[in-house]
Protein backbone atom coordinates (compact mmCIF):
# COMPACT_ATOMS: atom_id res chain seq x y z
CA UNK A 1 0.00 0.00 0.00
CA UNK A 2 1.48 3.37 -1.01
CA UNK A 3 2.10 5.74 1.88
CA UNK A 4 -0.24 8.62 2.55
CA UNK A 5 0.75 12.02 3.85
CA UNK A 6 0.62 12.38 7.61
CA UNK A 7 -0.71 15.95 7.42
CA UNK A 8 -3.09 16.19 4.46
CA UNK A 9 -3.75 12.45 3.88
CA UNK A 10 -2.84 12.82 0.20
CA UNK A 11 -1.72 9.90 -1.95
CA UNK A 12 0.62 12.20 -3.92
CA UNK A 13 3.68 11.10 -1.97
CA UNK A 14 7.08 10.70 -3.61
CA UNK A 15 9.72 8.40 -2.20
CA UNK A 16 13.40 9.27 -2.24
CA UNK A 17 14.13 6.33 -4.57
CA UNK A 18 11.36 7.32 -6.99
CA UNK A 19 12.68 10.88 -7.13
CA UNK A 20 16.16 9.57 -7.84
CA UNK A 21 14.86 7.36 -10.65
CA UNK A 22 12.83 10.23 -12.13
CA UNK A 23 15.81 12.60 -12.12
CA UNK A 24 18.05 10.02 -13.79
CA UNK A 25 15.40 9.12 -16.37
CA UNK A 26 14.63 12.72 -17.29
CA UNK A 27 18.33 13.59 -17.44
CA UNK A 28 19.12 10.59 -19.64
CA UNK A 29 16.29 11.41 -22.04
CA UNK A 30 17.36 15.07 -22.12
CA UNK A 31 20.96 14.17 -22.93
CA UNK A 32 19.84 11.62 -25.54
CA UNK A 33 17.68 14.22 -27.31
CA UNK A 34 20.49 16.76 -27.11
CA UNK A 35 22.77 14.21 -28.76
CA UNK A 36 20.17 13.61 -31.49
CA UNK A 37 19.96 17.33 -32.19
CA UNK A 38 23.74 17.76 -32.28
CA UNK A 39 24.26 14.73 -34.51
CA UNK A 40 21.44 15.83 -36.80
CA UNK A 41 22.85 19.34 -37.25
CA UNK A 42 26.33 17.89 -37.89
CA UNK A 43 24.99 15.51 -40.53
CA UNK A 44 23.17 18.37 -42.29
CA UNK A 45 26.43 20.30 -42.62
CA UNK A 46 27.93 17.59 -44.83
CA UNK A 47 26.91 17.49 -48.46
CA UNK A 48 24.59 14.53 -49.14
CA UNK A 49 26.23 14.00 -52.54
CA UNK A 50 29.63 13.38 -50.93
CA UNK A 51 28.09 11.10 -48.34
CA UNK A 52 26.68 8.06 -50.19
CA UNK A 53 25.76 6.11 -47.06
CA UNK A 54 22.42 4.42 -46.71
CA UNK A 55 19.76 5.86 -44.46
CA UNK A 56 20.17 2.90 -42.09
CA UNK A 57 23.85 3.72 -41.56
CA UNK A 58 22.95 7.36 -40.92
CA UNK A 59 20.28 6.28 -38.41
CA UNK A 60 22.72 3.98 -36.61
CA UNK A 61 25.28 6.81 -36.45
CA UNK A 62 22.63 9.11 -35.03
CA UNK A 63 21.63 6.56 -32.38
CA UNK A 64 25.25 5.86 -31.48
CA UNK A 65 26.09 9.51 -30.96
CA UNK A 66 22.88 10.04 -28.99
CA UNK A 67 23.62 7.13 -26.66
CA UNK A 68 27.15 8.43 -26.22
CA UNK A 69 25.77 11.84 -25.29
CA UNK A 70 23.32 10.36 -22.79
CA UNK A 71 25.99 8.27 -21.07
CA UNK A 72 28.43 11.18 -20.89
CA UNK A 73 25.81 13.25 -19.06
CA UNK A 74 25.24 10.52 -16.47
CA UNK A 75 27.83 11.93 -14.06
CA UNK A 76 26.13 15.32 -14.01
CA UNK A 77 22.75 13.68 -13.50
CA UNK A 78 23.94 11.60 -10.56
CA UNK A 79 25.31 14.76 -8.93
CA UNK A 80 21.95 16.46 -9.50
CA UNK A 81 20.10 13.42 -8.08
CA UNK A 82 22.29 13.59 -4.96
CA UNK A 83 21.40 17.28 -4.60
CA UNK A 84 17.68 16.47 -4.90
CA UNK A 85 18.01 13.86 -2.16
CA UNK A 86 20.07 16.17 0.03
CA UNK A 87 18.05 19.38 -0.31
CA UNK A 88 14.52 18.11 -0.99
CA UNK A 89 14.44 15.01 1.22
CA UNK A 90 17.29 15.58 3.69
CA UNK A 91 17.23 12.48 5.90
CA UNK A 92 13.53 11.69 5.30
CA UNK A 93 12.20 8.90 3.07
CA UNK A 94 9.07 10.55 1.62
CA UNK A 95 7.89 13.96 0.40
CA UNK A 96 4.25 14.94 0.01
CA UNK A 97 3.79 16.72 -3.31
CA UNK A 98 0.62 18.41 -2.10
CA UNK A 99 1.65 20.07 1.16
CA UNK A 100 5.44 19.54 1.22
CA UNK A 101 5.59 17.45 4.37
CA UNK A 102 8.64 15.25 4.74
CA UNK A 103 8.41 12.05 6.74
CA UNK A 104 9.97 8.63 7.26
CA UNK A 105 8.51 5.28 6.37
CA UNK A 106 8.19 4.25 10.00
CA UNK A 107 6.51 7.51 11.10
CA UNK A 108 3.52 7.29 13.40
CA UNK A 109 0.19 8.15 11.81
Amino acid sequence: MPPRCLICDSKAVLSKEAANAAVLLIGTIDNFLLGVRQAHTQSQETDPVTRPESLLVQLLDLIGESVSSSTSGYTAMTAFARDVQKYQFNHYDFLCLRCGTKFDQNAET
